[in-house]
């Protein structure tokens, strides 16, 4: 019963982070596509080193779940390679603190940017229904 207690006592005085550390958390593609490639790695670290999606892809709002290495630390950057070549990337992600890592692509401007005018400031102007040019 006195080693309970020692134990308990000794997992009390550890700063959370490193109870959490070696904890799984899962990653969750959060578009709507497929997700061919998952790469996990500390954040700042260069690289995306290897695939980890080992069973065929990811599909949209699936999830898989990992358990980094006790040295790993919390943060990471997480990378979902997607079905024709778009990515989705979620930098600086804390597992220690979020258990559910959802992953989604970055946002699509609704509206195009205008397309250039001539130089000069010539543009071609809408024919008048009279057929008669100014």
């Amino acid at each position: 019963m006195m080693r309970h207690g020692l134990l308990i006592v000794a997992l009390a005085t550890l700063p959370w982070p490193a109870l959490a550390q070696n904890e799984p958390f899962r990653v969750v593609n959060g578009t709507s596509l497929p997700a061919t490639a998952l790469h996990v790695v500390r954040s700042g670290q260069d690289g995306w080193g290897a695939n980890l999606l080992t069973r065929g892809s990811l599909a949209p709002g699936a999830v898989l779940s990992m358990r980094p290495p006790e040295s790993a630390g919390c943060t990471f950057d997480i990378r979902l390679l997607l079905e024709g070549g778009r990515e989705a990337i979620r930098r600086d992600a804390d597992v220690c603190q979020e258990r559910s890592i959802v992953v989604s692509a970055a946002p699509v401007p609704a509206v195009a940017a205008p397309a250039p005018r001539p130089p000069g400031g010539d543009a071609i102007a809408p024919a008048r229904p009279d057929g008669a040019r100014d």
